[in-house]
Order: C-alpha cells, then sequence, then structure tokens
C-alpha cells in the first residue's frame, strides 16, 4: 500500500507539470489540460497527506522541530525579500539630490504630458540605442498612457524615416495627432535635452501661435545676442515654447497691430511720446494684455496709463538688509525673493528663488472692477530707499517706504462695453474698435487738441479708415487671436484685461535670466498674460550647471603628488613608527 501512495505522489507531480506545460502549448482554455492540472494537485496532495498520516511520530520529533522552523524561516524571508524587491520596482521613489534636480522631469514636463489629449510618440532616429536618452523617455513614459516612443534605426526603417524625411542620424521627431516636428539631433556629445523635448511637446498641439511685442526705440535692453543689455535669452526661451517675437517701434505704425496678445514695456533712457502712450492706450481699450517692467532709477513714462489701474512705481530702490543676497555674493540692492502671492504664475514656487537686482517698489490702489494679486513680496528687513546719494544707506521712516514690499503684481480688470447691433454679414468681421471704451478711459475725442503728433503721423492717421469711436481702423492681422476672454449677455460683453507690473527689467536680461526661478517667473507671467493653459504655467527644465574646475598644470602636478607619492607615503610612515612603538 505505502508503494502505491509513493507512486500516486510522483504521479501527481508528472500530471501537474503536464498539464502546465499543456495550457503553455495549446492554450489556457484547454479543458484536457486543466483536468490534468487538477488531477495532479489532487494526487499531491493525497500523498502529502498519506505521508504526514503515517509518519505521526517523526514530527514530534526535535530535531524534526528545529528542521521545519529553519525552513519556515528561509521561506519567508525569501517571500519577505522577493515582496519588497516587486513593490521596489512597481512603486519605486527617487531622491534626486542634484542642484536643479537633472534627474527627475521638471513640472511642468509632467504636468504636459499627463494632461495630453491625444497620443504623442517620439521618434528617435538613432542606433544604436541609447541607455540615457532611453531612461529620459521612460520618465515621460511613466506620467501618461498616451505617450509614447521609438528608437528607429534609419538604415532598416526606411519607410518610417523617408515619412519624417530623415537624412542622417539622430534626428529626433515628435509627432502628434497628423503634426511633425523636428525635436533636436543627437549625437555622443549631445544627448536628448529635456528642455528641447518639452518645449516640443508644449508647442506642437498647438493652431494658433501667440503674438508677443516687445516695445524698443528708446533705450531698452535690445533682442539680439551680443548687446550690452538684452533679451537674446529670454526671446530664445519664447520661440521654444511656441510664441512668435517681435520688435515694434511705436512710432513705425499708427496702432499696435491686433495680432499682439501680449506687448512688453521696460525700461529704458528715454520718455515716451504722448502719441506713443495714447497708442499702448487704445490697445489696452481694445481689450490687449501688457507687461510693463521698470528698474529703480529708471524713467516710468506710462504713469497716467498705470494709475487707472492702481498702479504707482514708487521712485525708490528696494534695499534687502537681512543679509539674504550673501550666500550668492550679493549686496543689498540685490533683492533675493522667496514668499510669493497666491496665482497661477508662481502656484509651483514654493521654497524656490527668484532674484532682482536694482528692483523698485509697485504700490498698489484698490480700484472697482480690477483685481490685485501680489505675486513678488520682499522680507520684513527690507524697505525702498529713496536717499540714495548719502554714503551710509539705512531706513528712514519718514521718507523711506517700509517694507515688506510688492516687486511684481498681476492685475485683472473686467469692463463692461456695449456691443453695437450689426447684420450677421458684418458681425463675423467685427472689430474690437467697434466696441465703446470704459468710462474711465478717454476717448480718442477727448484728446484731439493734443499737440504731440508729427504731421507724418497725422497725416496717415488721416488717410486711414475711421472706426465708431473716430479710431483708426486696425491693420490686418497677422494670426487672429480668437481666445480673448469675452462672455456676451443680452446687448453687452464682458472683456477681461490682464497686466502684469514688475519693478524690475535686469531679471530678464542675459545673465540674470537664468538664474533660479527668474525664467519661470518672466514665462510664466508671458503665458497667463497669452490665456495659456496652466500646465504651461509651472518651473521648466534647467539646463545643466557647468560645475568643471579649471585649475593650472603646476597644480595638478601638485595634486597628483599628494595623491599618489606624499599621502600614502605619509601613511606607510605612521604604520611603521606605530609598529616600532609598540614591538619595544
Amino acid at each position: 500500500m505505502k508503494v502505491y501512495i509513493n507512486v500516486l505522489f510522483f504521479l501527481g507531480i508528472f500530471l501537474l507539470f503536464t498539464g502546465i506545460v499543456t495550457s503553455q502549448v495549446v492554450g489556457s482554455g484547454s479543458i484536457i489540460s486543466l483536468a490534468t492540472i487538477v488531477i495532479g494537485f489532487v494526487l499531491i496532495i493525497v500523498g502529502l497527506i498519506s505521508f504526514i498520516y503515517r509518519n505521526r511520530g517523526f514530527w514530534g520529533m526535535r530535531a524534526t522541530e528545529a528542521t521545519t522552523n529553519a525552513l519556515v524561516s528561509t521561506i519567508a524571508i525569501i517571500l519577505i525579500i522577493v515582496l519588497i524587491n516587486f513593490l521596489g520596482i512597481k512603486y519605486a521613489i527617487k531622491i534626486d539630490l542634484t542642484e536643479n534636480q537633472l534627474f527627475t522631469l521638471s513640472p511642468q514636463s509632467q504636468e504636459l504630458v499627463k494632461n495630453l489629449k491625444s497620443p504623442l510618440k517620439i521618434y528617435v532616429f538613432s542606433n544604436p540605442i541609447n541607455e540615457v536618452d532611453r531612461q529620459l523617455l521612460e520618465e515621460y513614459d511613466s506620467y501618461s498612457k498616451l505617450f509614447d516612443y521609438q528608437f528607429v534605426n534609419p538604415q532598416v526603417d526606411i519607410a518610417l524615416a523617408q515619412k519624417f524625411n530623415v537624412n542622417r542620424a539622430g534626428d529626433v521627431y515628435v509627432e502628434y495627432e497628423s503634426k511633425q516636428q523636428l525635436v533636436q539631433i543627437v549625437s555622443p556629445d549631445n544627448r536628448l535635452s529635456e528642455i528641447k523635448l518639452t518645449g516640443a511637446i508644449a508647442k506642437i498641439p498647438k493652431d494658433i501661435q501667440a503674438t508677443i511685442y516687445i516695445v524698443q526705440g528708446h533705450g531698452e535692453p535690445l533682442l539680439q545676442e551680443g548687446a550690452e543689455v538684452s533679451f537674446a535669452q529670454a526671446i530664445t526661451s519664447l520661440k521654444n515654447q511656441g510664441y512668435v517675437v517681435e520688435g515694434f517701434n511705436l512710432n513705425d505704425s499708427p496702432l499696435i497691430p491686433p495680432s499682439a496678445d501680449v506687448v512688453l514695456v521696460s525700461s529704458g533712457d528715454r520718455n515716451f511720446l504722448a502719441s506713443e502712450i495714447d497708442k499702448i492706450q487704445q490697445y489696452l481699450d481694445r481689450g490687449g494684455n501688457l507687461l510693463v517692467m521698470y528698474n529703480a532709477q529708471s524713467l516710468n513714462s506710462l504713469e497716467s496709463i498705470l494709475s487707472k489701474w492702481g498702479i504707482t512705481v514708487n521712485d525708490s530702490l528696494a534695499i534687502d538688509s537681512s543679509g539674504a543676497g550673501e550666500i550668492f555674493g550679493f549686496g543689498p540692492s540685490i533683492s533675493i525673493i522667496v514668499d510669493y502671492g497666491v496665482h497661477p504664475i508662481t502656484k509651483d514656487f514654493t521654497n524656490g528663488i527668484t532674484i532682482f537686482p536694482w528692483a523698485r517698489p509697485i504700490i498698489t490702489t484698490p480700484m472697482e472692477n480690477i483685481k490685485t494679486t501680489s505675486l513678488l513680496i520682499t522680507n520684513n528687513l527690507s524697505w525702498g530707499e529713496t536717499q540714495l546719494e548719502q554714503e551710509n544707506v539705512e531706513f528712514n521712516p519718514t521718507e523711506d517706504v517700509k517694507g515688506p514690499l510688492d516687486l511684481a503684481v498681476a492685475l485683472v480688470r473686467r469692463n463692461i462695453v456695449t456691443q453695437e447691433k450689426t447684420s450677421p454679414k458684418s458681425q463675423d468681421n467685427i472689430t474690437e474698435n467697434s466696441l465703446t471704451s470704459t468710462p474711465e478711459v478717454e476717448t480718442q475725442e477727448q484728446k484731439t487738441d493734443n499737440p504731440v503728433i508729427s504731421n507724418s503721423e497725422e497725416e496717415t492717421q488721416n488717410n486711414l479708415t475711421l472706426g465708431e469711436n473716430n479710431l483708426p481702423t486696425p491693420p490686418e492681422m497677422k494670426t487672429p487671436n480668437q481666445q480673448r476672454s469675452k462672455i456676451t449677455s443680452g446687448n453687452k460683453s464682458i472683456s477681461e484685461q490682464k497686466m502684469v507690473v514688475v519693478g524690475n527689467t535686469n531679471f530678464a536680461t542675459d545673465g540674470w535670466f537664468q538664474q533660479q526661478l527668474n525664467s519661470d517667473f518672466f514665462l510664466n507671467s508671458m503665458a497667463w498674460l497669452a490665456d495659456e493653459k496652466d500646465v504651461n504655467l509651472s518651473i521648466r527644465p534647467k539646463q545643466r550647471t557647468n560645475r568643471r574646475l579649471n585649475i593650472s598644470k603646476n597644480r595638478a602636478t601638485v595634486i597628483s603628488w599628494l595623491a599618489l607619492l606624499i599621502i600614502p607615503g605619509l601613511s606607510l610612515v605612521i604604520a611603521v613608527m606605530t609598529w616600532w612603538r609598540r614591538s619595544r
């Protein structure tokens, strides 16, 4: 009987493995495979029960108990290790201790991928596969099922290479719906960049590119690279985000083009003419959005416009006496900001730093229909210094502005304007000039006695077709902005206008733009003014900081001698002396 029971046990093992192998070959739905597995499992159980019953005394022995405990403990430890590894792989937690979080996707990259509406695929035409590029794409892929990537050998998959017009190894393309776009060209010395990849992902879904005009002609920072003071880095970043950026001289056109989604006015060394201020006011009356940036001690030409929004750009220098700037080697005239208002522009700036050299405070006054939000707030040990000619700068409570100070504010104004009745045909072509301005804004008729208009400019305006408010008809639009926020109710339209005022221009110029979160603040301000989605209002990927140590040849020689001879030799001498003393 014992022999037959043992045969049944091993027969059960044979049937169990036979059923498993059969199910893998013919499919898991096979009835024969399932029946074989069940019969084998039953025979194994019967054999085990019979063995335990016939060896009841064996299980009560001390050696058996010790062996069983050791076996159970070993199996338990193995299961715990396997479980820990499984959880570690499935729910991996990484801590990135690099300065710029180089091995972690930026918040903007994460949000862009999470909010994809359609499948997006990255094609890397490179062979062999680079592990660094693959790990970066795996990071993107982990945030959305709509993100995918593929490494392609252009010499093997010729059809796909022809589809993207690839004529060299290293091209990286992004495909979204029916659109393709070149991201960058990778090489052994130039690997796939998160900055370029995220910029391409943000740009390719856009049907209409927002247009930004930067006012020039008054000594403002120039747009081209290489100038002493330039916006070149900021402009490059804006273009990488999908914006159209152009310089604009207010004297070259009777009006700011309606294609302008945002107009940037910055510090200069010459004041605006009255006619130029009128053009900016007319642009705002039509629903335009404005970014104003002024350094301390710079000319402020837009007082008449800003006062209508409850803004006064105080003529003082923001002083930070907390000593925070000393960590970066700066003096008290450099404002280090770590306190931010609650606003989409600064929503991800928690514990971040922005740096504003030679800034001036912004004073706000509550105004009807205008919502004001502080963006950059200095610490309690700051003030606005008005007496800069004195040798020792110190707070004077009778003349200076006590901190904390606002260095930047965001404003939203809702204007209720009457909508003219028009025919269906003209309704499609209606411009914003046919809307009556708000009572607080002066009309062009009230300004006809303004003497500061050149003869050539006056002749140009007379030759233009006048609109309902005696305003010139705007020139032809380059990229019509159909996304301006309007809500129609009866015969009225509610139009929302935005403005950001910053008491500093230097932070957006070359050399300062890439410091800490300066670039994020500038780009977020532009995105908010241009009515971009919230996913674009976040912290962007950062460049790798150059930490190379450049030393002379003599110092390199000294370091080599110290590492290879002097320090090991001293250690050997100390060891010999210690042995000699102990042996005596």
